[in-house]
């Protein structure tokens, strides 16, 4: 079956994929945040380090970012309509989640008097998440935890997330979102990520950012060339046998980008039965993204400041769909008529 077939219209394992990928975010940073850094999940071990489980999650919404926005710059084809789409989809929910933090949890956990709390600047200066200036410390916030104080560390995919939407309609306005022009860009690409890698090779923060920017990338091509792209098992499971054994060999960080994005497009739009109504009601991948770390860390904080990363992962779990539902309720589902009734009435 041809990518191109399968991908139009809202049968995929979309939403269930992103729902368990925010899953294995929780699982992933369960191990650092109650055992401490350099604790990591069973993947990490596996792939000799190159990648864990929350890894794996954030290069899962990058891959099928890039794909579903590849597919919105052509739709909405101007700046003004698609960048609206965008902003209402990341920071409404965003601004709430960083001022609850901020303003709600910080107060409540702080070893500082309220007065303390409220007069340090670095209170205020948490605000500029909101608007993806990463901050990552409240004032006296988690600072005896096992494993830093951090907040919301996750935090830090979504200005790379909000560049590459940016690059998507450069790339469309260059007019290079087609078949003919596209694979033009992959030597462009290709020296480019040789040239990151030389330069920040031992700067992990900045390389960091790199795998999930090129899957994003991928995915834009996945969606471009889906006319060409035939989904089948077989190969599925060839290419996952390829991650697996990249693993082994301790290689992933190379062949990641051959082998995972089919895995995952096959999983989400070539399988017989698809959990389409999964999320259909609510969406919650992203809350649980957003109150994730936040909740972790305050139940570590609860537990002494370290605990038992199954309990932790046990724990937060439930919270975290309860929050995540709440946020959609109250957020994100009256953004998106209000987004709706706004394009109606043009």
């Amino acid at each position: 079956m041809l990518l191109s077939e399968v991908s139009k219209g809202r049968e995929n394992n979309l939403n269930f994929i992103r729902f368990v990928s925010a899953i294995l975010v929780i699982y992933s940073h369960s191990f650092p945040f109650s055992l401490g850094d350099g604790n990591s999940d069973i993947l990490s071990a596996f792939s000799k380090g190159d990648m864990t489980f929350g890894g794996l999650a954030v290069s899962v919404f990058f891959l099928f970012g890039g794909f579903l926005i590849a597919k919105s710059v052509q739709r909405l084809k101007k700046a003004g309509p698609y960048f609206k789409a965008r902003i209402s989809r990341i920071f409404p929910a965003l601004f709430v989640v960083v001022a609850l933090c901020a303003l709600v949890l910080g107060p409540i956990v702080t070893t500082l008097s309220l007065k303390e709390y409220y007069t340090n600047p670095g209170t205020y200066k948490y605000l500029l998440n909101s608007v993806l200036v990463l901050v990552h410390d409240l004032p006296g916030v988690f600072t005896e935890n096992i494993y830093n104080s951090t907040v919301n560390g996750p935090l830090w995919t979504l200005p790379v997330e909000f560049l590459c939407y940016i690059a998507c309609f450069i790339v469309y306005k260059l007019g290079l979102l087609t078949e003919k022009k596209m694979k033009w860009t992959i030597p462009m690409v290709i020296v480019g990520y040789i040239g990151v890698w030389y330069i920040f090779r031992n700067n992990s923060l900045i390389f960091s950012a790199v795998r999930p920017a090129l899957l994003f990338y991928i995915g834009m091509l996945c969606y471009v060339y889906r006319e060409k792209i035939t989904l089948k098992l077989s190969i599925a499971i060839l290419s996952l046998l390829g991650f697996m054994i990249s693993c082994i060999l301790g290689v992933l960080n190379i062949t990641v980008y051959f082998c995972l994005p089919y895995v995952l497009l096959y999983l989400a739009f070539g399988t017989k039965k698809k959990l389409s109504e999964f999320g259909k009601k609510a969406e919650l991948s992203y809350g649980m993204y957003l109150f994730g770390c936040p909740l972790q860390q305050t139940v570590t904080m609860l537990f002494g400041g370290s605990m038992n990363p199954i309990v932790n992962l046990l724990i937060v779990f439930p919270i975290d769909i309860v929050l995540a539902y709440i946020l959609y309720i109250l957020v994100d589902k009256p953004v998106m008529k209000l987004m709706q009734k706004s394009d109606s009435n043009k």
